[in-house]
């Protein structure tokens, strides 16, 4: 890896900058609870201890952000001012305590939210796109490498406790196909960007994320790595293209996707049982069914942020009652912000990704040079995975702090101060 990778600055610099690049990459290591399954108990699941002890360790990385914020809060004040609508969700979680049917559980994870976008704003503003390209990729190489090595250290731990398919060091493999989708989105990225001259490494990640992702068998994950390919299809054409092109693609892909929106928990189920699949997506649409009642119980301001959810939530126990299983979030982050914040929350998150998908859009076509196309493809994926997974506002998720840290660079260089 060449030593400007990153952009270490010269002379009496150094120091500080090497420990801040260290100390950031620690911190999204953390996030990405890579050493949760370590946690599992013997049911499978994370308890109350484990959980706590995830929350410690999570306290030096909001450490790390408060100071950097603090050495830099000119350039945080101005992002705070360039997507006002962005800054609104570090307030928002902690005013849904008022409403909320368990204002301590909001409070908790309130905080938690806060820093988690906090740490989005010392990435937008301490590093380049292109470096921070470098650090995501390195983070999840960190993840697949450990994911690999588990099979030999950890075999009884890596693997999913009625099959053969992978986990590596979390806690259920759709988590590992995530990260190794995402992971060779980044690596092929970093491995077509001459500038840096870091193929080798890339190539290496590529492998390693491809290996992970058959490993998983997670049909979530294959998804995820389709739509990053189709998606940088678009984007590519999409700087190409003149005005009345751009114009044709962007409508074309926005049609797409309110159609496969709209289709979820009809045409597909329906196609699946056709196919002999699960009709149901593994229990997401009566799941769903039940969610999209109790959000008219409550519609405009919801329930309190990640209140719904909790062990003390009666609503949370009538759907759990109903379907036989404790469901922990709905499988559908826009369902849950809805669960969450209501419409209020909802209309705020449009806001902020119409910003992020025009922003993104124009930052392609006038800077090509920059690694957009990656961003978008990110930002999109991103998006798109959220109908049917519970990514969106989750607090502690590196996936989450991807997405917000892209939208925040796309404000910070298409936004004057």
């Amino acid at each position: 890896m060449t030593g400007d990778a990153l952009g270490k600055p010269l002379g009496l610099q150094v120091e500080w900058r090497t420990l801040e690049i260290v100390a950031v990459l620690l911190a999204l290591m953390i996030q990405t609870g890579a050493v949760s399954v370590l946690l599992l108990e013997s049911d499978g699941g994370l308890g109350s201890g484990p959980r706590m002890i995830l929350r410690a360790m999570a306290l030096p990385g909001y450490a790390v952000t408060l100071v950097i914020l603090a050495r830099y809060y000119v350039p945080f004040l101005a992002l705070l001012r360039q997507n006002l609508p962005m800054a609104l969700f570090l307030v928002l979680p902690f005013l849904s305590a008022f409403w909320s049917i368990g204002p301590s559980v909001t409070l908790r994870r309130a905080i938690a939210i806060f820093f988690s976008i906090l740490m989005c704003y010392v990435l937008a503003i301490r590093f380049t796109p292109r470096q921070f390209l470098v650090l995501s990729t390195l983070v999840i190489a960190a993840t697949l490498i450990l994911s690999l090595l588990a099979i030999v250290a950890l075999p009884g731990l890596a693997f999913m406790p009625q099959g053969p398919e992978l986990r590596g060091v979390f806690v259920h493999k759709n988590v590992l196909g995530w990260y190794a989708a995402f992971g060779l989105l980044l690596s092929a990225a970093l491995g077509a960007d001459r500038t840096l001259g870091l193929r080798p490494f890339a190539i290496s990640v590529f492998v390693a994320a491809l290996v992970c992702l058959l490993l998983s068998q997670s049909g979530t994950a294959l998804v995820t790595a389709a739509l990053a390919v189709a998606f940088t299809v678009f984007y590519a054409l999409l700087r190409r293209a003149r005005p009345l092109g751009r114009s044709f693609l962007t409508l074309l892909v926005l049609q797409s996707t309110v159609l496969f929106a709209a289709s979820v928990n009809s045409f597909v189920p329906a196609l699946l049982e056709g196919m002999g699949k699960d009709a149901t997506l593994t229990g997401r649409v009566p799941l769903w069914d039940l969610v999209d009642q109790a959000i008219l119980r409550r519609p405009v301001l919801g329930y309190g942020y990640q209140a719904f959810w909790s062990e003390g939530s009666g609503e949370a126990w009538v759907i759990w009652t109903k379907l036989v299983w404790m469901a922990p979030h709905a499988h559908n982050g826009y369902r849950d912000t809805l669960l969450s914040l209501g419409l209020v929350g909802l209309a705020l998150l449009v806001v902020v990704i119409v910003r992020a998908l025009r922003q993104g859009a124009a930052l392609l076509s006038r800077e090509p040079s920059e690694p957009w196309l990656v961003l978008n493809v990110l930002v999109a994926v991103f998006l798109v995975m959220n109908m049917t997974e519970s990514l969106l506002l989750q607090q502690n998720n590196f996936l989450f702090i991807l997405f917000v840290t892209a939208a925040l660079m796309f404000s910070r260089r298409e936004t004057p101060t």
